[in-house]
C-alpha cells in the first residue's frame, strides 16, 4: 500500500516556528515498522505552515497515497479533523487514520463527533505496530477483532478493540529519515532532529497526561540501539538532537552512562536538548559534567513552581532546594537552562505569579518556558478545577496549548492570568544572562540577532508603541499569537 502520514503544522506561539522546526518522532518511529513492502512518505507539515493547503493537496496528487496517517495533540486536533475533512474532497476514497496523545485520551469523543467523522480509523495509545497491523487487516492477512488499540468503522459506527499493551522497546526498529517529503528541520539555523531514549515517567504529578498514554511505567532503548540512531540522525543532516524523553533522569546512573556512551561513540559533536527533573539533576554534580562533556547544550528543567503550596497541589513535593542545586550544577557547566513554569494555580494572586518570575531572574534562568496550568484530558488536574468551577473553557482544545489561560484561579480571572503572564515575562526575560556557553555556542547565529535583528524589531515595537498603554500593546500580541494557527 502507499501510505502518507503527516504531522500537524500548529505550533505553542512562546516558540517561534522560524527557530524551531522539529520533526515529529511519532511518524518516523510508525513508518520504521511497517512492512518492506509498503511505500510510505512522511510530511511534518510544521515546514508547510505558510503554504498549508496546497503542500498538502501537491502531495496527495503526486504521491496518491492510499491511506493517510494524522498524528495530533489536543491543540492540534481541530486542525487534524479540517485536514481530514480537506483530504476527503480531494479523494474521498482515502482511508484517514488519526493517532497521537488526543486521539489516545479522546478515542470516544472524536467517534462521535456530532458533525460527522471523517477518520476511518483512530490509533490509541503507541502507535508503531497498531499502524502496521491496521495495514495488514486491510490486505485481509490480519482479523480486525485481534488489533490492540484500534478503533474501526464497521457498518457505520465506530468498534474499539481493547487497549493495546505497551511495547517492547527492543523490537521497534529505528525511525524512517530517508522517506521524509521537505527538507528544513532546523534549532536556530542549524539541523535539529529527534530520538527517544525511554518512554514514559513514574512520576505522579496531577497535571501531566503521560500516565494515560504509558501508565506509570518506564522503559528504555538499549544504549548500543541510540547510538545507531544518533548515527542515523547524522547521516540525515542533524547537528542539533532533542531528546523527546519525558524525564530522561528517571534513572540517573542510566543516563550518565548514556553520556558516557556518546562520548565513546563520537557523537558529542552533536549538541543535545534534553528534558529533566530538578531532583534527578541535583542528585549528583558528576551527571552535570558528564552532560556537558557529551554536548548537552540546553536542559529543559521542570522547576514547575516555587511556591510550597502549589508544589504539593501538583504532588511534586518540595524541591526549591533541589531546584537551586540543579541550576548551579548545570551552570557551572556552562549548560543553557529553559525553566519549565507552571503558573495559575486556585489561589493564585499577582505577587504569586511575580514571585515565580522573580525566582527565574534572580537565578539566572537564560529562558522563560512558562505555561498557564491548563486541564487536560483525563488528567487529575483537570477533575479538581472543574469541580471548584476554576475551568473557563473545557472543551476549545485548540487552545490547550500552555500558552492560552483556559482556568481563572479563586483571585484572578483568565484575562488577568494572560495579561499577567505576558506582563512578568516581559519585564523579567532578556536576551542575554550570565551563562557564558551562550555566548560561545550560539555566537554567530544570535550576534547577528543581537546587533541587528532585536534591536530593529524593539525599535520597531518602540515605535508603534508611542501613544499606547500596556494593555494595548498586551492586547496586539495576543491577537497576533492568536492568528498564528489559524490555517483556514
Amino acid at each position: 500500500m502507499k501510505v502518507l502520514l503527516f504531522s500537524m503544522p500548529d505550533v505553542v506561539p512562546q516558540f517561534s516556528a522560524r527557530t524551531w522546526r522539529a520533526p515529529n518522532l511519532a511518524i518516523s518511529s510508525i513508518a520504521g515498522n511497517m512492512l518492506p513492502h509498503h511505500q510510505v512518505k512522511l510530511g511534518d507539515l510544521v515546514l508547510k505552515r505558510n503554504n498549508l493547503l496546497p503542500s498538502i493537496q501537491n502531495a496527495v496528487e503526486d504521491f496518491q497515497p492510499d491511506m493517510i496517517g494524522l498524528s495530533a495533540m489536543s491543540f492540534q486536533f481541530n486542525t487534524a479533523h479540517k485536514i481530514a475533512r480537506f483530504i476527503k474532497d480531494l479523494n474521498n476514497n482515502i482511508k484517514i487514520a488519526v493517532g497521537g496523545y488526543h486521539a489516545t485520551l479522546m478515542y470516544e469523543e472524536i467517534a462521535s463527533l456530532p458533525d460527522g467523522v471523517p477518520f476511518d480509523y483512530i490509533i490509541r495509545g503507541e502507535g508503531d505496530k497498531t499502524f502496521s497491523e491496521l495495514l495488514c487487516a486491510i490486505e485481509g492477512t490480519k482479523k480486525w477483532e485481534e488489533i490492540a488499540g484500534l478503533s474501526y468503522m464497521h457498518d457505520g459506527v465506530f468498534m474499539h478493540n481493547p487497549p493495546r499493551p505497551l511495547e517492547d522497546l527492543e523490537t521497534i526498529q529505528l525511525p524512517r529519515r530517508d522517506i521524509r517529503l521537505w527538507k528544513g528541520y532546523t534549532f536556530s539555523g542549524k539541523g535539529l532532529d529527534m530520538i527517544e531514549t525511554s518512554r514514559g515517567c513514574t512520576m505522579t504529578c496531577n497535571f501531566c497526561s503521560m500516565n494515560r498514554m504509558y501508565g506509570r511505567t518506564f522503559r528504555t532503548y538499549s544504549i548500543e540501539r541510540i547510538m545507531r540512531d544518533l548515527a542515523n540522525a547524522k547521516k540525515y543532516g542533524a547537528k542539533y538532537i532533542a531528546f523527546a524523553d519525558d524525564n530522561i533522569t528517571l534513572n540517573v546512573k542510566r543516563f550518565a552512562s548514556l553520556c558516557d556512551a556518546i562520548v565513546e561513540f563520537g557523537h558529542n559533536d552533536l549538541r543535545y536538548i534534553v528534558q529533566a527533573s530538578t531532583s534527578g539533576i541535583a542528585s549528583s554534580p558528576d551527571l552535570a559534567e558528564k552532560m556537558a562533556r557529551a554536548g548537552v547544550q540546553i536542559v529543559f528543567l521542570g522547576i514547575e513552581n516555587v511556591s510550597e503550596r502549589n508544589l504539593k497541589a501538583m504532588n511534586k513535593g518540595n524541591v526549591i532546594d533541589k531546584t537551586k542545586k540543579a541550576i548551579d550544577y548545570l551552570h557551572q557547566n556552562n549548560i543553557l537552562i529553559v525553566g519549565g513554569m507552571i503558573i495559575g494555580h486556585k489561589e493564585d494572586r499577582e505577587e504569586d505569579i511575580a514571585q515565580n518570575f522573580d525566582f527565574f531572574d534572580k537565578e539566572n534562568i537564560d529562558f522563560y518556558g512558562e505555561q498557564i496550568i491548563t486541564p487536560y484530558p483525563k488528567t487529575g488536574m483537570r477533575d479538581i478545577l472543574i469541580n471548584e468551577g476554576l475551568v473557563t473553557n473545557s472543551s476549545d482544545y485548540s487552545r490547550y496549548n500552555g500558552f492560552w489561560a483556559n482556568v481563572k484561579t479563586k483571585c484572578l480571572s483568565s484575562e488577568d492570568l494572560q495579561f499577567l503572564r505576558w506582563k512578568y515575562k516581559r519585564k523579567y526575560s532578556t536576551f542575554f544572562k550570565t551563562t557564558p556557553v551562550f555566548k560561545a555556542n550560539f555566537r554567530m547565529v544570535n550576534l547577528i540577532r543581537v546587533l541587528f535583528l532585536r534591536p530593529y524589531y524593539r525599535m520597531k515595537n518602540f515605535i508603534s508603541s508611542i501613544g499606547k498603554t500596556e494593555r494595548d500593546i498586551f492586547e496586539r500580541e495576543i491577537k497576533r499569537c492568536a492568528e498564528m494557527n489559524n490555517f483556514f
